[in-house]
């Protein structure tokens, strides 16, 4: 895949509140967990337009009428084209969703709606002729007076966890560090078991041995 304007969209969203309607993500992680905890906390009562940094990604966060609609960005992707993508995504949904946004339920749109989700994340982060299209069509929102804003605006200290994404070699090393110490540990204890029947079996032989001598001695005696 070419990422024709640097960096990629990683994961997107159509929510209200934390209830999520739609999301789609072109990557693995834990970043679905971050997103619930970033949507828990999130003000969605007025409508503007948001950025924040969460370790090495941006999320970038276009609130209106209640409905939030946020894309997970690496920090070298454009935020004009993030917002553009963000308000393409919201004129299509409300284009088919509109008149059943009331009665909504959680993913209620996810079977119908993520595939068209997948198509603008690969259209947006690999189609040069995205942000030209969009600034023709005078629809790229000015996005110089949104600030970025680190996560930590939002969420309290303990709220923040670690952002992982695509760490399936991290993940693997410590799957082979775990097996490696679960054969030590292994090892050590069919050794100290080992151990305590070697100890056993000798005071069991020498307690027999002590029986066999007291009664040969008590019958030359007798």
């Amino acid at each position: 895949r070419t990422l024709a304007m640097g960096g990629e969209i990683v994961y997107a969203l159509v929510a209200r509140g934390a209830t999520v309607f739609v999301e789609h993500t072109r990557s693995t992680g834990n970043f679905q967990q971050v997103t619930r905890t970033i949507l828990d906390k999130f003000e969605s009562t007025q409508d503007g337009q948001h950025s924040y940094t969460y370790d090495n990604f941006l999320f970038h966060i276009s609130v209106e009428q209640g409905l939030i609609y946020l894309a997970m960005t690496t920090v070298d992707f454009e935020r004009r084209i993030a917002f553009a993508f963000l308000e393409d995504v919201r004129e299509t949904f409300l284009a088919k969703y509109a008149h059943v946004m009331a009665t909504a339920v959680a993913y209620e749109m996810n079977r119908t709606f993520a595939g068209v989700l997948e198509q603008k994340i690969d259209y947006y982060t690999t189609n040069p002729q995205a942000d030209k299209l969009r600034r023709v069509q005078g629809e790229v929102a000015e996005v110089k007076q949104v600030m970025v804003d680190n996560i930590e605006r939002i969420l309290d200290r303990g709220d923040k966890i670690e952002l992982l994404v695509d760490k399936a070699g991290d993940l693997s090393e410590q799957a082979t560090k775990f097996k490696k110490s679960g054969s030590e540990l292994k090892k050590k204890m069919w050794w100290s078991q080992f151990k305590l029947q070697a100890v056993i079996c000798g005071g069991i032989s020498t307690l027999l041995l002590v029986i066999v001598l007291s009664a040969t001695s008590c019958f030359g005696q007798c």
